[in-house]
């Protein structure tokens, strides 16, 4: 099974939909602090695939 990966959180709402359209999802560690939970690092690759996608059409790369 592969291993979780857990990144630092964003407020940022387009990098929250993002994480749901990779299946990750947003935990809390022990002293309650908010993390983007990815089920795998290539879901993680895909997160960040779809970030640089998303930026680059921003700006009028694509």
């Amino acid at each position: 099974m592969a291993k979780a990966v857990k990144v630092a959180f964003s407020e940022r709402a387009e990098d929250q939909q993002r994480l749901r359209q990779v299946g990750g999802s947003i935990v809390f560690t022990k002293n309650g602090k908010a993390q983007f939970s990815f089920p795998s690092m290539d879901h993680y690759r895909e997160w960040q695939r779809l970030g640089t996608e998303a930026y680059k059409r921003k700006v009028g790369l694509i």
